[in-house]
C-alpha cells in the first residue's frame, strides 16, 4: 500500500494553523475531523495529527512502548507535580503503578465514600435557599476537601497549612485566561503570576514533605493514601512518595469538581433528567447516601457518564509515536503529535444517536453498539486513569447528598467554554441555591 501525508487544511507561512486553533480548539477539531481518519496540522511550531477512529484510538492507548505521552506535554506537568504517576514512564512508571494501585481498589474506596459524603453535607450547609453561588468554585472546594482528607486524613489542618491557597496559586498559570502568557512567555521574562506559581510549587513540596515526615514518626493506624504509601511493600523513596502526592493533589480534584459542574448545569437545563435522578434517589436512599447507593444507582450514574460525554474535562489526549507510524493509508512520523480528540469523538453522530442532546437515557435503554473508545473519558489501556472508580464514586456521592437536599437554577444563558490543560468553563457558573421540591 503507498501511504500518503494526511489532509490538512489551508494555513499561513510561519504559524500554519495556531490562530485557528488558538481561537477555537473545539470547533478546529471538529471541522478537521471531516478530513476522514487522519488530518494534520501545525500549531505552536508543532505538526499535529488528529485521529478520528475509534480503532486507532485504541490502538495508540494500548501500546504504551510505541506511543509514549508527549514530551512537551510532560515537561510542562513534570515542572508542577515532578515524576508523578502522571508523568513517568517506563519501568519507573510500572513500579509507581503497582505501589498505588491497592489504594484504588473497592474496599478502600468504600471508606473514603464516608469523607465524600460528609464533605458533600459540608457544602449541602453552607448553600441557603436563595443563594446565588458559583457552582463550578463550590464544587472545586468540595473536590479538594475531599482529596486532602483521603489522602492525608481528616486531622490535618489544611486551612492552618496555607494548602488552599497555594494549590490555587500553582494552578493559576493554567487557568484559561492565563494560557497566552504560560504559553508564549520566555521563560527568562519575569512574569509576576508565573513567578508567584513557582513559589508557591515549591511551597506544596515542602508542606508535602513537612506531612510525610510527621507521618513516619507517628506510629498511629490510619488508612488514608500518604499511609498505604509509606506502608507498600513496593518501596519508594520519600521524594518519590512526595511527587505522588502533589500528582493526586493537582490532577485528582479538578476533573471530578468540572464533571460535578457540568452535571449540575445540564440537570438545570433539563427539567425531567433531573426529576428521573430526583426520583431515583427518594427510591433508593433512606438517609445519607453510601457505597451501598452507588451499587444501586442507575440513572444517576447514567447521568455522570453522560455529562461527561458530553463535556469531558481531559477533552484530548496526547502521544507521540516512537517511530513512523501507518494509520491506513497516512502515514504519521516519529515524534510528531499525536492528537485524541475524546470531544470530538464524544459527539461523533457515526456513534451517538442525536449527539448534541443530554440524554441519560440512552446508557441504559441499550443505545446504539458502538467501538470502545468512541467514549473515553478517562483515558485508555495500561496508563488509563488509576482514579477512576474513586472520581465515579466520589461524584454519584457528591451529587446525590446535594440534590437530595437542594435543588439548583441557572442564572446564565450559555456555556461558554474554555480549551486549556482541561475543559473549563469561561466564566463563572452562577446558579440559584433552591429548596427541593
Amino acid at each position: 500500500m503507498t501511504t500518503r501525508a494526511p489532509p490538512s487544511p489551508r494555513g499561513l507561512p510561519i504559524v500554519g494553523h495556531t490562530h485557528q486553533w488558538a481561537r477555537d480548539p473545539l470547533g478546529f477539531h471538529e471541522r478537521l475531523a471531516e478530513y476522514g481518519r487522519v488530518a494534520s496540522y501545525e500549531a505552536l511550531g508543532q505538526d499535529r495529527y488528529l485521529l478520528t477512529e475509534p480503532d486507532d484510538v485504541e490502538r495508540v492507548l494500548l501500546d504504551t512502548d510505541q506511543f509514549p505521552k508527549h514530551e512537551g506535554s510532560i515537561d510542562q506537568l513534570s515542572d508542577i507535580v515532578g515524576s508523578g504517576l502522571l508523568t513517568s514512564e517506563g519501568a519507573l512508571w510500572e513500579r509507581q503503578r503497582e505501589a498505588i494501585q491497592p489504594a484504588f481498589y473497592m474496599d478502600h474506596i468504600r471508606r473514603y465514600a464516608d469523607v465524600m459524603v460528609d464533605r458533600a453535607m459540608d457544602t449541602a450547609d453552607r448553600l441557603a435557599p436563595g443563594q446565588t453561588v458559583d457552582v463550578h468554585a463550590e464544587m472545586t472546594r468540595t473536590t479538594l476537601e475531599i482529596l486532602l482528607d483521603c489522602m492525608f486524613g481528616a486531622d490535618v489542618d489544611f486551612e492552618e497549612r496555607g494548602l488552599y491557597d497555594t494549590v490555587d496559586a500553582v494552578q493559576t498559570p493554567l487557568q484559561p485566561e492565563n494560557q497566552a502568557v504560560t504559553l508564549f512567555a520566555p521563560d527568562w521574562l519575569p512574569v509576576p503570576m508565573l513567578r508567584r506559581a513557582e513559589r508557591a510549587q515549591r511551597a506544596l513540596r515542602e508542606t508535602v514533605t513537612d506531612i510525610l515526615a510527621e507521618r513516619r514518626a507517628s506510629d498511629a493506624d490510619r488508612t488514608d493514601l500518604l499511609s498505604m504509601l509509606l506502608g507498600s511493600d513496593t518501596e519508594m523513596a520519600d521524594e518519590q512518595i512526595r511527587d505522588e502526592m502533589v500528582t493526586f493533589l493537582i490532577a485528582g480534584h479538578e476533573t471530578t469538581a468540572l464533571s460535578l459542574t457540568y452535571t449540575l448545569d445540564l440537570l438545570s437545563r433539563n427539567p425531567a433528567p433531573r426529576r428521573q435522578l430526583v426520583d431515583e434517589l427518594d427510591r433508593t436512599l433512606s438517609g445519607r447516601p453510601t457505597i451501598e447507593d452507588v451499587f444501586a444507582f442507575e440513572y444517576t450514574e447514567a447521568v455522570v457518564k453522560e455529562a461527561m460525554r458530553l463535556y469531558p474535562p481531559a477533552y484530548e489526549i496526547r502521544r507521540q509515536p516512537s517511530s513512523a507510524v501507518e494509520f491506513g493509508d497516512y502515514v504519521v512520523p516519529e515524534g510528531a503529535l499525536l492528537v485524541l480528540p475524546v470531544w470530538v469523538l464524544h459527539r461523533d453522530e457515526r456513534f451517538w444517536d442525536d449527539p448534541e442532546t443530554f440524554r441519560p437515557s440512552r446508557w441504559l435503554d441499550g443505545d446504539a453498539a458502538r467501538p470502545d473508545f468512541a467514549y473515553f473519558p478517562f483515558g485508555g489501556g495500561p496508563r488509563r486513569c488509576i482514579g477512576r472508580q474513586f472520581a465515579m464514586t466520589e461524584a454519584q456521592l457528591v451529587l446525590a447528598t446535594l440534590l437530595d437536599r437542594v435543588g439548583f437554577d441557572r442564572e446564565y444563558d450559555d456555556l461558554e467554554l474554555a480549551a486549556a490543560v482541561t475543559l473549563k468553563p469561561e466564566t463563572d457558573i452562577q446558579m440559584t441555591v433552591r429548596e427541593r421540591p
